[in-house]
Protein backbone atom coordinates (compact mmCIF):
# COMPACT_ATOMS: atom_id res chain seq x y z
CA UNK A 1 0.00 0.00 0.00
CA UNK A 2 2.85 2.39 0.59
CA UNK A 3 4.88 1.30 -2.83
CA UNK A 4 1.53 2.14 -4.38
CA UNK A 5 1.14 5.53 -2.48
CA UNK A 6 4.71 6.35 -3.40
CA UNK A 7 4.30 5.64 -7.07
CA UNK A 8 1.09 7.69 -7.23
CA UNK A 9 2.28 10.45 -5.09
CA UNK A 10 5.55 10.20 -7.80
CA UNK A 11 3.19 10.54 -10.84
CA UNK A 12 1.55 13.33 -9.51
CA UNK A 13 4.54 15.27 -8.81
CA UNK A 14 5.69 14.75 -12.32
CA UNK A 15 1.84 15.59 -13.74
CA UNK A 16 1.81 18.86 -11.35
CA UNK A 17 5.61 19.82 -12.31
CA UNK A 18 4.62 19.53 -16.07
CA UNK A 19 1.96 21.62 -15.33
CA UNK A 20 3.91 24.23 -13.65
CA UNK A 21 6.08 24.58 -16.22
CA UNK A 22 3.46 25.44 -18.74
CA UNK A 23 1.85 27.59 -16.82
CA UNK A 24 2.69 29.41 -13.78
CA UNK A 25 -1.07 30.75 -12.87
CA UNK A 26 -2.84 28.47 -10.41
CA UNK A 27 -4.98 29.14 -7.78
CA UNK A 28 -6.18 26.16 -5.22
CA UNK A 29 -6.05 23.28 -7.65
CA UNK A 30 -7.67 25.60 -10.95
CA UNK A 31 -5.39 25.99 -13.57
CA UNK A 32 -6.24 28.90 -16.39
CA UNK A 33 -4.30 27.82 -19.52
CA UNK A 34 -4.76 26.56 -23.08
CA UNK A 35 -4.36 22.90 -23.21
CA UNK A 36 -4.17 20.84 -26.21
CA UNK A 37 -7.42 19.44 -26.99
CA UNK A 38 -5.68 15.82 -27.18
CA UNK A 39 -4.34 16.44 -23.31
CA UNK A 40 -7.50 17.87 -21.70
CA UNK A 41 -9.45 14.78 -20.60
CA UNK A 42 -5.88 13.32 -19.16
CA UNK A 43 -5.13 16.82 -17.88
CA UNK A 44 -8.49 17.18 -15.63
CA UNK A 45 -8.26 13.56 -14.63
CA UNK A 46 -4.90 14.52 -12.87
CA UNK A 47 -6.29 17.49 -11.34
CA UNK A 48 -9.16 15.31 -9.99
CA UNK A 49 -6.92 12.90 -8.55
CA UNK A 50 -4.62 15.47 -6.66
CA UNK A 51 -7.03 17.41 -5.28
CA UNK A 52 -9.30 14.31 -3.99
CA UNK A 53 -5.91 13.21 -2.28
CA UNK A 54 -6.69 12.52 1.33
CA UNK A 55 -2.85 13.40 1.92
CA UNK A 56 -2.13 16.83 1.29
CA UNK A 57 -0.43 18.21 -1.58
CA UNK A 58 1.79 21.56 -1.79
CA UNK A 59 3.34 22.66 -4.83
CA UNK A 60 6.10 25.70 -5.01
CA UNK A 61 7.87 26.94 -7.86
CA UNK A 62 11.48 27.79 -7.59
CA UNK A 63 11.47 30.79 -5.40
CA UNK A 64 9.75 29.26 -2.85
CA UNK A 65 6.52 30.73 -3.57
CA UNK A 66 3.32 28.51 -2.67
CA UNK A 67 1.65 28.13 -6.18
CA UNK A 68 -1.06 24.94 -5.77
CA UNK A 69 -2.83 23.37 -3.00
CA UNK A 70 -5.15 20.69 -2.65
CA UNK A 71 -8.19 20.22 -0.92
CA UNK A 72 -6.62 18.79 2.15
CA UNK A 73 -3.92 21.13 2.08
CA UNK A 74 -6.55 23.74 2.15
CA UNK A 75 -7.93 21.78 5.32
CA UNK A 76 -5.01 21.82 6.96
CA UNK A 77 -2.86 25.56 5.59
CA UNK A 78 -6.45 27.48 5.24
CA UNK A 79 -6.87 29.32 2.41
CA UNK A 80 -3.60 29.89 -0.52
CA UNK A 81 -1.56 33.11 -0.30
CA UNK A 82 -0.04 33.55 -3.87
CA UNK A 83 1.16 36.95 -2.25
CA UNK A 84 3.39 34.92 0.50
CA UNK A 85 6.72 35.24 0.41
CA UNK A 86 9.36 32.28 0.96
CA UNK A 87 10.12 33.57 4.49
CA UNK A 88 6.38 34.47 5.01
CA UNK A 89 5.34 30.79 4.70
CA UNK A 90 6.15 29.85 8.41
CA UNK A 91 4.12 32.90 9.80
CA UNK A 92 1.37 32.86 7.15
CA UNK A 93 0.42 29.43 7.54
CA UNK A 94 1.02 28.52 11.22
CA UNK A 95 3.97 26.15 10.76
CA UNK A 96 5.82 25.05 14.50
CA UNK A 97 7.82 22.65 15.19
CA UNK A 98 7.03 19.37 17.31
CA UNK A 99 6.74 21.34 20.53
CA UNK A 100 4.30 23.61 19.26
CA UNK A 101 5.79 26.41 20.53
CA UNK A 102 9.18 27.21 18.39
CA UNK A 103 8.13 28.53 14.78
CA UNK A 104 9.94 26.75 11.56
CA UNK A 105 12.58 29.25 10.07
CA UNK A 106 12.15 29.38 5.81
CA UNK A 107 15.86 27.84 5.58
CA UNK A 108 14.22 24.44 7.45
CA UNK A 109 10.85 23.97 5.65
CA UNK A 110 11.02 20.74 3.85
CA UNK A 111 9.49 22.71 0.57
CA UNK A 112 13.09 25.31 0.86
CA UNK A 113 14.86 21.81 1.47
CA UNK A 114 13.36 19.97 -1.41
CA UNK A 115 14.79 23.30 -3.15
CA UNK A 116 18.07 22.73 -2.66
CA UNK A 117 17.93 19.17 -3.61
CA UNK A 118 17.21 17.46 -0.30
CA UNK A 119 15.51 14.63 0.08
CA UNK A 120 12.74 15.21 2.95
CA UNK A 121 11.06 12.10 4.64
CA UNK A 122 8.62 12.29 7.85
CA UNK A 123 9.44 15.11 9.40
CA UNK A 124 6.98 16.40 11.55
CA UNK A 125 5.27 19.75 12.27
CA UNK A 126 2.49 21.33 14.10
CA UNK A 127 0.02 23.82 12.31
CA UNK A 128 -1.02 26.27 15.23
CA UNK A 129 -3.28 28.75 13.28
CA UNK A 130 -6.68 30.78 13.91
CA UNK A 131 -9.35 28.92 12.71
CA UNK A 132 -8.31 25.01 13.67
CA UNK A 133 -10.04 24.28 17.30
CA UNK A 134 -6.80 22.64 18.20
CA UNK A 135 -3.20 22.02 16.67
CA UNK A 136 -2.75 19.74 13.50
CA UNK A 137 0.33 17.55 13.57
CA UNK A 138 1.31 16.63 10.53
CA UNK A 139 3.89 14.66 8.65
CA UNK A 140 5.98 15.97 5.75
CA UNK A 141 7.99 14.51 2.81
CA UNK A 142 9.20 16.73 0.38
CA UNK A 143 10.82 16.42 -3.43
CA UNK A 144 12.73 18.83 -5.95
CA UNK A 145 10.93 18.94 -9.36
CA UNK A 146 13.32 19.18 -12.15
CA UNK A 147 12.79 20.62 -15.54
CA UNK A 148 13.58 18.65 -18.60
CA UNK A 149 17.33 19.41 -18.99
CA UNK A 150 17.16 18.50 -15.20
CA UNK A 151 17.65 21.96 -13.49
CA UNK A 152 15.28 22.30 -10.18
CA UNK A 153 11.94 24.38 -10.94
CA UNK A 154 9.92 23.45 -8.12
CA UNK A 155 9.02 21.56 -5.15
CA UNK A 156 6.20 19.15 -4.11
CA UNK A 157 5.62 18.47 -0.26
CA UNK A 158 3.19 15.98 0.87
CA UNK A 159 1.71 16.26 4.30
CA UNK A 160 0.23 13.38 6.30
CA UNK A 161 -2.59 14.18 9.10
CA UNK A 162 -1.06 12.71 12.24
CA UNK A 163 -4.58 12.84 13.94
CA UNK A 164 -5.36 9.75 13.16
CA UNK A 165 -2.26 8.15 13.48
CA UNK A 166 -1.91 9.44 17.09
CA UNK A 167 -5.64 8.57 18.09
CA UNK A 168 -4.79 5.16 16.84
CA UNK A 169 -0.95 4.97 18.54
CA UNK A 170 -3.25 6.54 21.89
CA UNK A 171 -5.96 3.90 21.46
CA UNK A 172 -3.09 0.94 20.72
CA UNK A 173 -1.18 2.04 24.28
CA UNK A 174 -4.58 2.41 25.97
CA UNK A 175 -5.14 -1.18 25.09
CA UNK A 176 -1.93 -2.42 25.75
CA UNK A 177 -2.04 -0.27 29.40
CA UNK A 178 -5.72 -2.27 29.50
CA UNK A 179 -3.93 -5.95 29.25
CA UNK A 180 -1.28 -5.30 30.81
CA UNK A 181 -3.11 -4.08 33.83
CA UNK A 182 -5.71 -7.56 33.19
CA UNK A 183 -2.12 -9.26 33.06
CA UNK A 184 -1.51 -7.98 36.31
CA UNK A 185 -4.71 -8.41 37.74
CA UNK A 186 -4.71 -11.60 36.88
CA UNK A 187 -1.38 -12.80 38.08
CA UNK A 188 -2.64 -10.68 41.28
CA UNK A 189 -5.67 -13.09 41.53
CA UNK A 190 -3.51 -16.57 40.92
CA UNK A 191 -1.22 -15.12 44.11
CA UNK A 192 -3.70 -14.62 46.37
CA UNK A 193 -5.73 -17.97 44.89
CA UNK A 194 -2.22 -19.70 45.72
CA UNK A 195 -1.86 -18.08 49.19
CA UNK A 196 -5.55 -18.99 49.50
CA UNK A 197 -4.78 -22.69 49.02
CA UNK A 198 -1.83 -22.85 51.08
CA UNK A 199 -3.68 -22.03 53.95
CA UNK A 200 -6.95 -23.99 53.76
CA UNK A 201 -4.33 -27.39 53.04
CA UNK A 202 -2.06 -26.45 55.55
CA UNK A 203 -4.74 -24.83 58.54
CA UNK A 204 -7.45 -26.19 60.42
CA UNK A 205 -9.65 -23.64 59.30
CA UNK A 206 -12.56 -23.64 57.37
CA UNK A 207 -13.54 -20.90 54.38
CA UNK A 208 -17.18 -20.60 53.50
CA UNK A 209 -19.36 -18.43 51.28
CA UNK A 210 -23.27 -18.08 51.09
CA UNK A 211 -25.12 -16.34 48.19
CA UNK A 212 -27.88 -13.72 49.42
CA UNK A 213 -29.68 -16.69 50.46
CA UNK A 214 -28.15 -18.34 52.32
CA UNK A 215 -26.65 -21.04 49.91
CA UNK A 216 -23.25 -22.46 50.36
CA UNK A 217 -21.07 -21.28 46.87
CA UNK A 218 -17.71 -22.08 48.60
CA UNK A 219 -16.63 -24.49 51.21
CA UNK A 220 -13.09 -25.92 51.44
CA UNK A 221 -10.35 -26.18 54.12
CA UNK A 222 -8.66 -28.86 56.26
CA UNK A 223 -10.83 -28.33 58.91
CA UNK A 224 -13.71 -29.91 57.37
CA UNK A 225 -11.95 -33.10 58.12
CA UNK A 226 -11.89 -32.59 61.44
CA UNK A 227 -15.11 -32.26 61.48
CA UNK A 228 -15.79 -35.60 59.49
CA UNK A 229 -16.86 -33.69 56.61
CA UNK A 230 -15.65 -33.28 53.19
CA UNK A 231 -14.80 -30.47 51.34
CA UNK A 232 -17.24 -28.85 50.06
CA UNK A 233 -20.08 -30.94 51.50
CA UNK A 234 -22.01 -27.55 52.50
CA UNK A 235 -22.05 -26.55 48.68
CA UNK A 236 -25.28 -25.94 47.35
CA UNK A 237 -27.17 -26.42 50.72
CA UNK A 238 -28.82 -23.71 52.50
CA UNK A 239 -27.24 -21.93 55.76
CA UNK A 240 -30.62 -21.63 57.45
CA UNK A 241 -31.66 -25.34 57.16
CA UNK A 242 -28.31 -26.68 57.89
CA UNK A 243 -27.25 -24.68 60.43
CA UNK A 244 -30.96 -23.27 61.89
CA UNK A 245 -29.68 -22.34 65.33
CA UNK A 246 -26.28 -20.35 64.05
CA UNK A 247 -27.45 -16.77 64.79
CA UNK A 248 -24.17 -15.38 63.27
CA UNK A 249 -25.23 -16.60 59.62
CA UNK A 250 -28.71 -15.50 59.60
CA UNK A 251 -27.56 -11.73 61.14
CA UNK A 252 -24.38 -11.86 58.52
CA UNK A 253 -27.40 -12.34 55.77
CA UNK A 254 -29.23 -9.30 57.28
CA UNK A 255 -25.91 -7.41 57.19
CA UNK A 256 -24.88 -7.40 60.26
CA UNK A 257 -20.75 -9.31 60.92
CA UNK A 258 -21.05 -11.80 64.13
CA UNK A 259 -18.33 -13.67 65.84
CA UNK A 260 -19.18 -16.94 67.99
CA UNK A 261 -17.28 -19.94 69.64
CA UNK A 262 -18.97 -22.78 69.38
CA UNK A 263 -19.07 -26.85 69.51
CA UNK A 264 -20.98 -28.73 66.00
CA UNK A 265 -19.88 -32.27 65.17
CA UNK A 266 -17.83 -32.44 67.90
CA UNK A 267 -15.12 -29.64 67.28
CA UNK A 268 -14.91 -26.61 69.09
CA UNK A 269 -14.89 -23.68 66.30
CA UNK A 270 -14.67 -20.10 66.88
CA UNK A 271 -16.52 -18.73 63.48
CA UNK A 272 -16.18 -14.95 61.84
CA UNK A 273 -19.37 -13.65 59.49
CA UNK A 274 -18.93 -11.04 57.16
CA UNK A 275 -21.37 -9.49 54.83
CA UNK A 276 -20.50 -9.06 51.14
CA UNK A 277 -22.32 -5.87 49.68
CA UNK A 278 -22.23 -4.49 46.07
CA UNK A 279 -23.27 -1.22 45.70
CA UNK A 280 -24.93 -1.20 48.90
CA UNK A 281 -26.91 -4.52 47.80
CA UNK A 282 -26.90 -7.88 50.03
CA UNK A 283 -24.78 -9.86 47.78
CA UNK A 284 -24.11 -13.11 51.11
CA UNK A 285 -21.75 -14.05 53.03
CA UNK A 286 -18.21 -14.97 53.19
CA UNK A 287 -16.75 -16.93 56.44
CA UNK A 288 -13.93 -18.44 58.20
CA UNK A 289 -14.05 -21.18 60.78
CA UNK A 290 -11.47 -22.08 63.06
CA UNK A 291 -10.72 -25.44 64.69
CA UNK A 292 -9.75 -24.54 68.51
CA UNK A 293 -10.49 -27.95 70.29
CA UNK A 294 -7.27 -28.21 71.48
CA UNK A 295 -7.26 -24.42 72.40
CA UNK A 296 -10.45 -25.15 74.01
CA UNK A 297 -9.54 -27.83 76.38
CA UNK A 298 -6.33 -26.05 77.45
CA UNK A 299 -8.42 -23.24 78.23
CA UNK A 300 -10.93 -25.98 80.82
CA UNK A 301 -7.60 -27.62 81.63
CA UNK A 302 -6.33 -24.20 82.78
CA UNK A 303 -9.16 -23.01 84.51
CA UNK A 304 -9.71 -26.08 86.23
CA UNK A 305 -6.10 -25.65 87.46
CA UNK A 306 -7.21 -21.96 88.53
CA UNK A 307 -10.27 -23.28 90.19
CA UNK A 308 -8.21 -25.68 92.16
CA UNK A 309 -5.15 -23.36 92.67
CA UNK A 310 -8.14 -20.40 94.32
CA UNK A 311 -9.61 -23.48 96.34
CA UNK A 312 -6.05 -24.03 97.94
CA UNK A 313 -5.45 -20.49 98.47
CA UNK A 314 -8.35 -19.87 100.45
CA UNK A 315 -7.94 -23.28 102.36
CA UNK A 316 -4.03 -21.57 102.77
CA UNK A 317 -5.73 -17.95 104.00
CA UNK A 318 -7.80 -19.80 106.29
CA UNK A 319 -4.91 -22.20 107.81
CA UNK A 320 -2.81 -18.86 108.24
CA UNK A 321 -5.39 -16.79 109.72
CA UNK A 322 -7.47 -19.38 111.51
CA UNK A 323 -9.60 -17.15 113.97
CA UNK A 324 -11.53 -20.06 116.50
CA UNK A 325 -13.95 -18.90 119.67
CA UNK A 326 -12.56 -21.07 122.08
CA UNK A 327 -15.00 -19.47 124.61
CA UNK A 328 -18.53 -17.72 124.57
CA UNK A 329 -17.11 -13.82 123.49
CA UNK A 330 -13.42 -15.00 123.66
CA UNK A 331 -11.37 -15.45 120.13
CA UNK A 332 -8.24 -16.84 119.79
CA UNK A 333 -5.94 -16.37 116.16
CA UNK A 334 -2.91 -18.55 116.23
CA UNK A 335 0.00 -16.58 114.43
CA UNK A 336 2.46 -18.74 112.43
CA UNK A 337 5.05 -17.73 110.45
CA UNK A 338 5.56 -14.13 109.29
CA UNK A 339 3.27 -11.28 109.20
CA UNK A 340 3.99 -8.95 106.72
CA UNK A 341 1.61 -5.80 105.36
CA UNK A 342 -0.31 -7.90 103.15
CA UNK A 343 -1.25 -10.78 105.90
CA UNK A 344 -1.93 -8.43 108.55
CA UNK A 345 -4.49 -6.56 106.59
CA UNK A 346 -6.23 -9.78 106.11
CA UNK A 347 -5.55 -10.78 109.63
CA UNK A 348 -7.24 -7.53 111.10
CA UNK A 349 -10.06 -7.43 108.81
CA UNK A 350 -11.20 -11.16 109.41
CA UNK A 351 -10.94 -10.48 113.80
CA UNK A 352 -12.74 -7.45 113.46
CA UNK A 353 -15.26 -8.62 111.47
CA UNK A 354 -15.75 -12.09 113.97
CA UNK A 355 -15.15 -9.96 116.88
CA UNK A 356 -18.38 -7.62 115.54
CA UNK A 357 -20.35 -10.77 114.82
CA UNK A 358 -19.55 -12.74 118.28
CA UNK A 359 -19.52 -9.14 120.19
CA UNK A 360 -16.61 -10.80 121.76
CA UNK A 361 -14.97 -9.48 124.83
CA UNK A 362 -11.36 -10.55 124.21
CA UNK A 363 -9.75 -11.58 121.55
CA UNK A 364 -6.07 -13.08 122.11
CA UNK A 365 -3.15 -13.13 119.34
CA UNK A 366 -1.08 -16.13 120.05
CA UNK A 367 2.67 -15.20 118.93
CA UNK A 368 3.76 -19.26 119.67
CA UNK A 369 4.43 -19.65 115.89
CA UNK A 370 6.15 -16.44 115.21
CA UNK A 371 9.90 -16.85 115.20
CA UNK A 372 11.05 -13.63 113.96
CA UNK A 373 9.98 -10.17 115.01
CA UNK A 374 11.23 -6.57 113.12
CA UNK A 375 9.73 -3.22 113.61
CA UNK A 376 6.78 -3.33 110.42
CA UNK A 377 5.82 -7.13 112.29
CA UNK A 378 5.84 -5.86 115.96
CA UNK A 379 3.84 -2.36 114.20
CA UNK A 380 1.00 -4.72 113.18
CA UNK A 381 0.32 -6.70 115.55
CA UNK A 382 0.23 -3.35 117.46
CA UNK A 383 -2.28 -2.15 115.21
CA UNK A 384 -4.86 -4.96 115.32
CA UNK A 385 -4.74 -4.82 119.47
CA UNK A 386 -5.54 -1.23 118.88
CA UNK A 387 -8.26 -1.95 116.32
CA UNK A 388 -10.30 -4.71 118.41
CA UNK A 389 -9.74 -2.25 121.08
CA UNK A 390 -11.88 0.47 118.80
CA UNK A 391 -14.68 -1.92 118.77
CA UNK A 392 -14.61 -2.72 122.49
CA UNK A 393 -13.33 -5.54 123.71
CA UNK A 394 -9.97 -6.49 124.90
CA UNK A 395 -6.82 -7.62 123.14
CA UNK A 396 -4.63 -9.76 124.63
CA UNK A 397 -0.99 -11.00 123.39
CA UNK A 398 0.60 -14.83 124.81
CA UNK A 399 3.20 -16.64 123.79
CA UNK A 400 6.35 -14.53 122.84
CA UNK A 401 9.50 -16.18 122.31
CA UNK A 402 12.51 -14.70 124.51
CA UNK A 403 14.13 -13.98 121.23
CA UNK A 404 11.01 -12.54 120.45
CA UNK A 405 11.08 -10.11 123.69
CA UNK A 406 14.44 -9.45 123.25
CA UNK A 407 14.33 -8.16 119.82
CA UNK A 408 10.89 -5.85 120.82
CA UNK A 409 13.01 -4.48 123.91
CA UNK A 410 15.60 -3.55 121.05
CA UNK A 411 13.09 -1.98 119.30
CA UNK A 412 11.79 0.33 121.86
CA UNK A 413 8.21 -0.44 121.55
CA UNK A 414 5.65 0.64 124.13
CA UNK A 415 3.68 -2.13 125.17
CA UNK A 416 2.42 -0.81 128.39
CA UNK A 417 -1.41 -0.83 127.46
CA UNK A 418 -1.08 -4.33 126.08
CA UNK A 419 -1.64 -7.58 128.65
CA UNK A 420 0.85 -10.31 127.88
CA UNK A 421 1.35 -13.86 129.17
CA UNK A 422 3.70 -16.48 128.80
CA UNK A 423 1.16 -19.21 127.34
CA UNK A 424 -2.36 -19.25 125.91
CA UNK A 425 -3.83 -21.24 128.33
CA UNK A 426 -2.83 -18.09 130.73
CA UNK A 427 -4.64 -15.61 128.40
CA UNK A 428 -7.40 -18.06 128.29
CA UNK A 429 -7.83 -18.50 132.12
CA UNK A 430 -7.95 -14.59 132.20
CA UNK A 431 -10.79 -14.09 129.86
CA UNK A 432 -12.50 -17.39 131.42
CA UNK A 433 -13.05 -15.58 135.18
CA UNK A 434 -13.39 -11.92 133.36
CA UNK A 435 -16.63 -13.13 132.11
CA UNK A 436 -17.33 -15.68 134.83
CA UNK A 437 -16.98 -12.66 137.54
CA UNK A 438 -14.74 -15.09 139.54
CA UNK A 439 -12.42 -13.29 142.41
CA UNK A 440 -8.97 -12.74 142.29
CA UNK A 441 -6.03 -12.10 140.84
CA UNK A 442 -7.37 -10.26 137.74
CA UNK A 443 -4.00 -11.71 135.95
CA UNK A 444 -4.65 -14.83 137.31
CA UNK A 445 -1.20 -17.16 139.07
CA UNK A 446 1.32 -16.59 137.40
CA UNK A 447 -0.10 -14.11 135.28
CA UNK A 448 1.76 -10.55 134.83
CA UNK A 449 1.47 -7.79 133.15
CA UNK A 450 4.51 -7.04 130.99
CA UNK A 451 6.28 -3.58 131.00
CA UNK A 452 8.80 -3.15 128.60
CA UNK A 453 11.26 0.25 127.88
CA UNK A 454 14.72 0.39 126.13
CA UNK A 455 17.06 -0.16 128.96
CA UNK A 456 19.20 2.53 130.39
Amino acid sequence: MENECATLRARVAELEARLAARSPVVTNGHHRETIPADHEAETRLLRAAVHNLADAVVICNREGRTIHFNAAATAIFGELSRETTSEELSTRYGLFHPDGVTRIAADDLPSHRALRGETVDGIELVVRREGLRACVYVECSARCIRDADGSICGAVVVCRDLGERRRYEAERERRLRAEEERLAAEKERLRMARILRSLLDHLDIIVWATDEKGVFTFHDGRGAESAGLSRGWLLGKNARDVYADNSIIHDALAGIPGHDRNEVHGVAWEHWAIPMNDDGVNSGVIGLSLNITEAHHAKQELEAKLALIQRQQEVIFNLETPIIQVWDRVLTLPMVGVVDSQRAARVTNNVLAEVSRTQARFAILDLTGVDVVDTATAGHVLNIIAAIRLLGAEGIITGIRPNVAQTMISLGLDLSRVRTFATLRDGLSLAIRNLGGTAGSTYGAGARPARFSRPG
